[in-house]
C-alpha cells in the first residue's frame, strides 16, 4: 500500500514539479559535444530532497489509511523518501532511445548477466545459482509452512514480499495462490537489440530463466508453479501449489 501511495504522490509532484524542470535531453547525434551539465537528465530537485521528502510525507498523510499516522517516519527516512521520488523524475524524464521505467537498473543487471551466461552456455548454471542466493529465505518461509502456515507464504515470499520480484516488476496483480505480472523485460530488450547488446527475445529470457528460477525457488518451499502461455502482450500467470507428497519406493 506505501508504494502505491508514494508512487501516487511523485506521480503529483511530477505534475507540479514540471513546468519548472530543466528539459536537457541530448539529441543522439548532436553537431557539437554538449557542455557536461547538458549530457544527463535531471530531476530538479537536486539539494532538495529532504523538502521534497516533506511534502510528499504531507501527501500521504492526507490520502494514506488512517490519514498516515502510522507512518512515523523520522527526519532520515523522510529525506530516503524524497531522494526516491527525485530519482524516479530523473528516470521518467528519460525519453530518449526508449521510455526508461523505475526499473530500468534491476533488468538491464539481470539482461546483461543473462546474456553473458548465455553467450558462455551458462545458462543453467546462472539459473542455480540465482535461486541458491535466495534460498535461505525460502528455507525459513517453508518451515512456516510446515508449522501450519498458509502456503499463500510461499507464493508471497518469491513475489511481492521481496525486492528481487517488487522492484524488477512492475505491474502485477495477486490473489490467494495465483499471480500476474508484465514481464518487465520488452523495452530494454528492444532498445539493447538494435545496438548489440543483447540477442535475446523477451519470450526466450521467460523460458529459458524466469519459469525454471521460480521453479526453483517454489521448490525449496516443497511447491509446484503453473505458468501460462506466452502471450504476444507479455503478461504471465502464474499458479503454486504444494508438492504431492511423495511416496515410498516398494
Amino acid at each position: 500500500m506505501l508504494s502505491r501511495i508514494v508512487a501516487s504522490a511523485a506521480c503529483l509532484l511530477l505534475v507540479v514539479s514540471a513546468a519548472t524542470a530543466e528539459d536537457k535531453h541530448v539529441p543522439r547525434h548532436p553537431k557539437a559535444p554538449p557542455p557536461p551539465d547538458q549530457f544527463y537528465t535531471h530531476s530538479g530537485f537536486e539539494g532538495r530532497e529532504a523538502e521534497l521528502g516533506k511534502a510528499v510525507m504531507e501527501a500521504i498523510r492526507k490520502v494514506g489509511p488512517d490519514r498516515g499516522l502510522a507512518l512515523q517516519f523520522n527526519a532520515a527516512q523522510q529525506a530516503t523518501v524524497g531522494l526516491a521520488v527525485a530519482r524516479a523524475i530523473q528516470v521518467i524524464s528519460v525519453t530518449e532511445p526508449y521510455q526508461h521505467e523505475l526499473n530500468d537498473g534491476v533488468v538491464k543487471a539481470q539482461l546483461t548477466a543473462l546474456q553473458f551466461a548465455k553467450n558462455n552456455g551458462m545458462v543453467e548454471q546462472y539459473v542455480d545459482h540465482e535461486a541458491l542466493t535466495q534460498t535461505p529465505m525460502l528455507q525459513r518461509v517453508g518451515k512456516l509452512i510446515s508449522l501450519g502456515g498458509s502456503p499463500e507464504l510461499g507464493l508471497i515470499a518469491i513475489t511481492e514480499r521481496t525486492a528481487c520480484f517488487y522492484q524488477l516488476v512492475l505491474e502485477y496483480q495477486r490473489e490467494g495462490m495465483t499471480i500476474r505480472w508484465k514481464s518487465p523485460y520488452g523495452p530494454v530488450l528492444t532498445a539493447g537489440k538494435s545496438i548489440g547488446q543483447f540477442d535475446m527475445t523477451e519470450r526466450e529470457v521467460h523460458e529459458t530463466f524466469t519459469i525454471p528460477a521460480m521453479q526453483k525457488r517454489a521448490a525449496v518451499m516443497g511447491m509446484e508453479l503453473e505458468f501460462s502461455p506466452w502471450q504476444a502482450d507479455g503478461w504471465i500467470t502464474m499458479t503454486a501449489k504444494m508438492a504431492a507428497p511423495k511416496t515410498a519406493a516398494r
